[in-house]
């Protein structure tokens, strides 16, 4: 029934008028009980019956021209019509997936966010075989058996975790036909769920990791206002250290809500066009400053530049949470200097087949894209200090963990870097792969899938087999 509905409302009209079929038998009839009065069937005879037909058409036309007009072979009225194109558009403008359901389950039409979400071919299917969750089934029996609404939530694990509220509510119509019948809407709450979740988080990690700086505050203060408070050499010395406890608060602040930002965006599509030899470029031109400080060098090694599909604000994030940890960490501890290098290439880069690793390798992140390893992209960025020691190396993406806390407090680190970076590749179905030797250094590898021919725009103006090259930036 719902499907002849949908027909109806989409098919163009032809318009015909009220009594058409019942005039034009009557003015045929008339016509031909005439011939047969005249008795012998004649060309006369046959001209007065075509004749009177005519006439009985151009009366019809002339008495009935002002007759609501409605579809060929229907008797709904032009208001009747426009009432049902109105719940129809109306429908289609609710940006949440709306289904009536029949008797047996099965999905007898959907609005438009329901065919965008499921497809074209969703009429006609059960509800289990789109929504594929037994808790939204449970409510659907509840529905038959109660005669009265019900909603749950579920969660779809995945790529992407996916939250979704499901109700369903009963037809009450009055035809046999729609007997059992129910409406079934979806509304995600991903992105709901998210912000309840962050602002628990925000809330314990700020709280467990302000309270170290604000105690310290708090006691250079109270010292200050105490015995200290004419001492100006002591009183220079912890208005430094306020400053700097300041600073790391800010620092903090500004990651958490970098974070919760990542996590928020996670799910939005990806549009930017990144070649990644020119972010990478634009990365180390902006660390210059940092590496120069320190006498530290950076190398910037393009062996291959891929175009990526991704969010370039947070590729250039990612790159530089890396090397700055690599410039901070990957020191020399009697120098203070440091040696990074960073390599853009395609496919894999060469293994060390003396270092520890973890992380997602690139035959494991080409397996999961359905890709070949050699099209993979990839940032590599290698330091020259003492290394990660091997226990370590699995919890380095972990929110606040820190191999060092002493010397990460002592550089300025917030234990968010990694978690950042962590984010930032699952938006971008992407691997990150550690590597590490004691006394050597280590290797942070980025994967990223390419973008492909579709992807790109047709004037994007950048050659993706580029030759051989290398920059160096003291």
């Amino acid at each position: 029934m719902a499907e002849k509905s949908s027909d109806f409302l989409s098919v163009e009209p032809t318009r015909s008028r009220a009594g058409d079929f019942l005039f034009c038998v009557m003015a045929g009839t008339v016509a031909i009980v005439m011939a047969l009065m005249v008795g012998t069937v004649s060309k006369w005879a046959v001209t007065l019956v075509f004749l009177s037909f005519l006439i009985a058409l151009g009366l019809r036309y002339y008495l009935l021209k002002d007759a609501p007009a409605v579809r060929a072979g229907s008797n709904v009225t032009e208001e009747q019509l426009e009432t049902l194109e109105r719940l129809r558009a109306l429908l289609d403008a609710l940006p949440q997936p709306v289904m009536l359901l029949d008797g047996q389950g099965l999905i007898a039409m959907g609005n438009r966010a329901c065919t965008d979400r499921y497809g074209e071919g969703t009429p006609g299917r059960h509800i289990s075989a789109v929504v594929r969750a037994p808790q939204a089934l449970e409510v659907i029996r509840t529905v038959k058996q109660t005669g009265e609404a019900f909603e749950t939530e579920y969660t779809l694990t995945g790529e992407q975790e996916r939250t979704h509220l499901f109700y369903a509510a009963p037809l009450h119509s009055r035809s046999a036909s729609d007997r059992d019948a129910m409406i079934v809407m979806l509304r995600d709450r991903t992105e709901q769920k998210k912000l309840e979740r962050m602002r628990t988080d925000f809330v314990a990690n700020a709280s467990h990791e302000l309270r170290t700086p604000l105690t310290s505050m708090a006691g250079f203060i109270e010292t200050l206002q105490g015995h200290a408070k004419d001492d100006p050499a002591a009183r220079e010395r912890f208005l430094e250290v306020m400053a700097a406890q300041a600073q790391r608060m800010l620092r903090l602040v500004e990651d958490l809500i970098g974070l919760s930002a990542i996590e928020l965006n996670e799910a939005k599509p990806l549009t930017d066009h990144v070649p990644l030899g020119e972010l990478a470029g634009s990365v180390v031109e902006t660390l210059q400053p940092v590496a120069g400080s320190s006498a530290s060098e950076l190398h910037l090694e393009i062996v291959e530049e891929p175009v990526v599909l991704g969010d370039r604000h947070e590729l250039f994030r990612l790159l530089q949470n890396l090397c700055d940890n690599a410039l901070k960490y990957g020191s020399d501890p009697e120098t203070g200097a440091a040696r990074v290098e960073v390599t853009v290439g395609r496919g894999t880069p060469p293994a060390r087949a003396d270092y520890m690793r973890t992380g997602v390798s690139p035959s494991q992140l080409a397996v999961r894209s359905g890709i070949e390893e050699e099209d993979l992209a990839y940032i590599q960025i290698r330091d020259h200090g003492d290394g990660i020691p091997p226990n370590d190396l699995p919890r380095l993406t972990e929110r606040f963990y820190r191999v060092n806390p002493q010397l990460s407090r002592s550089k300025g680190g917030t234990g968010l870097g990694l978690a950042i970076v962590k984010h930032i590749l699952q938006r971008h179905r992407g691997g990150l792969q550690i590597e590490s030797k004691s006394g050597e250094g280590a290797v942070f590898t980025v994967f990223l899938l390419p973008a492909t021919k579709a992807d790109l725009p047709a004037d994007t103006g950048h050659d993706t087999n580029l030759a051989h090259s290398e920059r160096h930036l003291a």
